[in-house]
């Protein structure tokens, strides 16, 4: 149930009292490691070590960093579970790309919690589906809401595709989810948007194709082709708000094509759902 503990060094994993609460961690060399909760840090146990943060780094990629490569050049990796793990460190660029991190000396692990969204919104959303946007700042739980909403939308018997450009929606290993996505969800792992959309639609014909963070207006356009082709899209992207998000010029053109956009003002916290068509917010 907590094996990010395994993560930690022993001496500093037993200096947390209750790992169930922790909703974050961040290991620094030369620093104590702070804990929290989803309100402030807590320094806990004794300074880190640069050994230490290569140790966490060991464990999340099986003893493999280089296997992990293309994920470390993003700048984090996942962990079963839907861990999330970003790094910090000395970034290594090929052709003009950044290709990878070295002498990593920090990391900010990411501990996801199931939540149960019980909010009628979200609920109608889901039975009556049309195409949604899940918007938040970082770390408000735009994917704890996405997976929560692939599982309902799989469990109510719609074949659902999620294109897990990052393994942290599934948190696969070895080809198997760890996190719960329903009965009904297909993954596919590592592939870039345009590639994984193209591909599942000729490919598996779902009725949702549900992906993480649009980053551009290439991602966006990979949107719209989906809708074009009579797929319904869930979706999440960052911003403080659907409006802001509308008014620059590269997510503009979302608004033809979402129904939905969902704002999060906190973990499992609902705080509006605007309703693109009819111009105005769920009650």
């Amino acid at each position: 149930m907590n094996d990010w503990l395994k993560l930690l060094p022993e001496d500093i994993a037993a200096c947390i009292q209750d790992p169930s609460g922790v909703t974050e961690i961040r290991l620094r060399a030369g620093k104590k490691t702070t804990v929290s909760r989803g309100g402030g840090y807590a320094a806990i146990g004794r300074v880190a070590t640069i050994e230490d943060v290569r140790g966490a780094l060991a464990v999340a990629t099986d003893r493999s960093v280089y296997a992990a490569e293309t994920l470390l050049a993003q700048g984090f990796l996942t962990y079963r579970g839907g861990v999330r793990i970003g790094v910090c460190g000395e970034c290594v660029y090929k052709g003009g790309k950044l290709a990878a991190y070295r002498e990593v000396s920090s990391l900010c692990i990411r501990i996801p919690h199931e939540v149960d969204f019980c909010d009628r919104r979200i609920e109608a959303i889901v039975n009556r589906f049309e195409n949604t946007l899940i918007v938040s700042p970082p770390g408000m739980g735009k994917t704890t809401l996405l997976r929560y909403m692939i599982k309902r939308l799989s469990d109510s018997g719609k074949n659902v595709l999620a294109i897990d450009e990052r393994n942290e929606i599934s948190a696969s290993v070895d080809g198997v989810p760890t996190c719960d996505v329903g009965a009904n969800t297909d993954i596919v792992l590592f592939a870039n948007k345009r590639d994984g959309y193209v591909e599942a639609i000729r490919a598996m014909r779902p009725d949702v194709l549900a992906t993480d963070e649009l980053f551009g207006k290439h991602e966006v356009e990979c949107i719209a082709d989906a809708v074009r082709c009579g797929v319904k899209v869930l979706a999440t992207a960052h911003s403080d708000g659907a409006a802001r998000l509308l008014a620059d010029p590269t997510y503009g053109a979302l608004a033809a094509t979402i129904r939905y956009f969902v704002t999060l003002s906190g973990k499992g916290v609902v705080a509006s759902v605007y309703d693109g068509a009819k111009k105005n917010c769920l009650l």
